[in-house]
């Protein structure tokens, strides 16, 4: 029987191990990795996986010794949390380390949080590229923010401190204006966050609210991952009412900051915003309202300046209207009655004629021929006659037309009033002083005033 070399499971371990330490010399390297799962206590053991077109191509044990974690933790700080769990995606620093009864690991030294940033920042500007293809990056923008914003959206978490500060800021504005807000709550953090921020978003009915509010607290890049998800964007770009976002942090800006109608630093900043909006537009409508009102006092002035000298033409001209019309009705008359005479006289020459030419003729041709000339020539007198009598009441009628429009009375129905001071009319400001007891006549009554400022023309 021919010999047979029998090695032990050690003696191959043991190889195994020697070819493993020669290969590498002890020497660290980095390694790109998925998390499959992590179980951490006093210190992390870890199962890494590669994945290439959704099938697993490698798997190894990885573990974090005590020291190293504690230093991992403090390297990465607040995203030691976002890093260390299942299914992210790593750069790290290791040796391999084969045990004889746990087998080939991977000893991991150190974690490099720079790749974890730089892959979010590769997502995210891949998420903005395809919204501009889409013609979604800037939407929002374009649809106008009401000048008075007070029926109000909002997508938070409840309970948090910036739900607290935001409300806060908003129920306490030192103008007391009333803010209807309405809390779509969802959370703001972790691996649900984007898909509950979009279900709260798709329940808001656009034509009850004039915005969208989406806040939270401070928190590392990782922890706001969340407001960069394209279909959260997506459908905040498609909202039909202005989006605007107080995402707790000063330095990075999330593709929803970037979408948005406006964005803020923080919740408080964007309340802030609201209440300043709503001042903003009470200043604008103050200022109108006094601009008017200087307008009107103005318009006034002047209005009352005219009063004035319509008061004086209308004291004058009454009498010499009547004098000139008393001359041309005398002239008119006078025309009349020698047109009428003449007329008559002339009627009478041709009656004569026609009588003397009657004698003459036979009475059968008068009869016939004659009676009708007669009966128009009488009608012609008597039209002629009427026209110059209607002519004449229509002119009288029209001089006291006028008087009439032109009197006081009437001056006053047309929304004119006359001031007057110890029963004598004003005409100059200038003659009054402050404290001066004023009547003041209209249509219907009168007022009794007392002067407070007497400003002169040409003084602001």
């Amino acid at each position: 029987m021919e010999d047979r070399k029998i090695y032990t499971l050690r003696q191959v371990g043991t190889a195994i191990k020697q070819r493993i330490e020669e290969a590498s010399h002890g020497a660290s390297f980095w390694v790109k990795a998925e998390i499959a799962s992590i179980n951490v206590g006093k210190h992390a053991y870890l199962e890494l996986v590669q994945h290439y077109e959704g099938e697993k191509v490698a798997v190894m044990r990885g573990a974090i010794w005590m020291t190293a974690l504690h230093r991992i933790r403090q390297e990465l700080g607040n995203e030691s949390r976002n890093i260390l769990k299942d299914g992210v995606e790593i750069l790290f620093l290791a040796k391999t380390n084969y045990h004889l009864v746990y087998g080939l690991s991977l000893v991991i030294e150190t974690i490099d949080l720079s790749f974890n940033i730089s892959e979010l920042e590769r997502r995210k500007r891949e998420t903005i590229a395809t919204l501009k293809e889409e013609g979604l990056y800037d939407r929002n923008r374009f649809i106008p923010l009401p000048m008075v914003v007070q029926r109000i959206a909002l997508v938070a978490s409840k309970g948090t401190a910036a739900y607290a500060d935001f409300m806060k800021h908003l129920e306490r504005n030192e103008h007391g204006y009333v803010f209807h807000v309405h809390l779509f709550n969802s959370v703001v953090q972790g691996e649900a966050a984007a898909g509950e921020l979009r279900s709260a978003l798709l329940a808001i009915d656009p034509t009850r609210f004039d915005a969208v509010v989406l806040i939270r607290g401070g928190g590392s890049k990782l922890d706001l991952e969340a407001y960069n998800d394209f279909e959260l964007a997506r459908v905040a770009a498609h909202m039909r009412i202005p989006v605007l976002t107080g995402i707790g942090h000063d330095v990075d800006v999330s593709v929803l900051d970037l979408i948005a109608h406006g964005h803020h630093k923080t919740p408080t900043a964007v309340a802030d915003f609201l209440v300043d909006r709503n001042l903003y537009f009470e200043t604008a409508m103050t200022g109108m309202l006094v601009q008017i009102h200087n307008a009107m006092l103005t318009t006034f002035s002047d209005r009352k300046d005219q009063l004035s000298i319509f008061k004086e033409m209308a004291a004058m001209r009454p009498t010499a209207r009547c004098r000139a019309e008393r001359g041309l009705l005398h002239t008119t008359t006078s025309q009349f009655a020698r047109n009428v005479t003449d007329r008559i006289g002339a009627s009478r020459r041709t009656v004569d004629t026609f009588a003397h030419d009657l004698t003459l003729l036979p009475r059968h041709k008068l009869a016939q021929v004659e009676a009708a000339r007669i009966r128009e020539l009488s009608g012609s007198l008597s039209v002629i006659a009427q026209r110059g009598f209607q002519l004449l009441l229509g002119r009288l009628q029209g001089m006291d037309d006028a008087i009439q429009f032109l009197s006081p009375e009437r001056l006053l129905q047309r929304g004119f009033s006359i001031t007057r001071k110890d029963g004598q009319a004003v005409k100059d400001a200038t003659t009054l002083h402050a404290g001066d007891r004023l009547e003041t006549t209209f249509a219907q009554g009168k007022t009794w005033s007392t002067i407070n400022t007497i400003e002169p023309n040409g003084e602001s």
